[in-house]
């Protein structure tokens, strides 16, 4: 019979217990060791969700920066972008007008030219007239030997002597007194040349002085700043012209005839009226001199777009 300290065990199959108590702490322990480890895992577990939570939570904030840090770029872009079409338009702008200055100072120069040439002319002239002054005179010069060998009267010789040095001398003034307007013809041909040299140096100043004086203007620059912009370029290929249209809602350049251009440069100004802005490109091979160049941007912004409405 087992005993209980001082006790008896009075249970049925009391030795047969005995025998399991002895085993029950063992399986205790042993629950107790997976219950412990368990509760470790859900530990490890739980923090390493709370670790993965706090990250996700920074990852969205980092988006949400990274979105607004790209869309501030994207303002920044499009501004810089319209910044940098209007700073190409006041550039061909400053273009156009050098080259009118240009041929402007082409222009002068051939004048001054052909005055040159003018007063070349006038001085191979001058040269002639005192070449036939110089012969008259050599001819007078044999006319006074042959009077004097002559086996005529006195008075015949001295009248036949008088009315050819009258003779002589009457062509002797008329041809100085050409020689003499000749030579003022010269002098107000010099001065003429004079003032057109000064006019030429006084352009040459203007053109070195063109921004200065573009940007005092009180009319306001133009600018593609909220505004509707139509892109147009045009080159010459093979002697023909070609024309590419960009239109104000964007995509891919479209090649079009000078006719097809026009009416779609007319569809846009009804639809976008004073919000149109006309980029006008002309590359540097286009093939087009300067003066078609500037008189093609000429019409089509007179034409069409906002800034130029009330005239050139």
């Amino acid at each position: 019979m087992h005993r209980f300290g001082n006790s008896v065990d009075l249970r049925l199959n009391g030795r047969d217990r005995g025998s399991e108590a002895s085993m029950w702490p063992s399986f205790t322990d042993i629950m107790t060791v997976i219950l412990m480890v368990f509760m470790l895992t859900m530990v490890m577990v739980i923090v390493k969700n709370a670790n993965l939570v706090e990250r996700i939570r920074l990852s969205q904030e980092l988006l949400a920066q990274a979105e607004l840090q790209a869309a501030s770029a994207t303002d920044s872009l499009s501004v810089l972008s319209a910044r940098n079409t209007d700073l190409e338009d006041e550039l061909r702008g400053y273009n156009m007008q050098i080259i009118l200055l240009n041929d402007e100072v082409e222009r002068m120069q051939e004048v001054v030219a052909a005055k040159l040439a003018v007063v070349e002319g006038l001085a191979d002239e001058n040269t002639e007239l005192l070449a036939r002054i110089r012969l008259i005179e050599l001819q007078l010069a044999e006319k006074d030997d042959e009077l004097m060998a002559a086996s005529l009267t006195m008075d015949e010789i001295r009248e036949a002597s008088r009315e050819a040095e009258r003779d002589l001398r009457d062509e002797i003034a008329a041809l100085l007194a050409r020689l003499d307007d000749k030579d003022a013809a010269l002098i107000t041909l010099s001065d003429e040349k004079t003032d057109l040299e000064l006019e030429l140096a006084r352009n040459r100043q203007d053109l070195t002085s063109l921004e200065d004086k573009y940007l005092k203007l009180i009319r306001p620059a133009r600018s593609a700043s909220g505004k509707a912009v139509a892109s147009v370029r045009v080159s010459r290929e093979a002697g023909e012209m070609q024309y590419e249209y960009t239109p104000p809602s964007g995509g891919a350049a479209q090649a079009v005839s000078l006719r097809e251009l026009h009416r779609r440069l007319d569809a846009a100004k009804s639809e976008h009226g004073a919000a149109l802005y006309v980029k006008i490109v002309i590359p540097d091979d286009s093939g087009l001199s300067y003066n078609e160049a500037w008189q093609f941007t000429k019409e089509i912004l007179t034409e069409y777009d906002y800034y130029y409405e009330d005239g050139w």
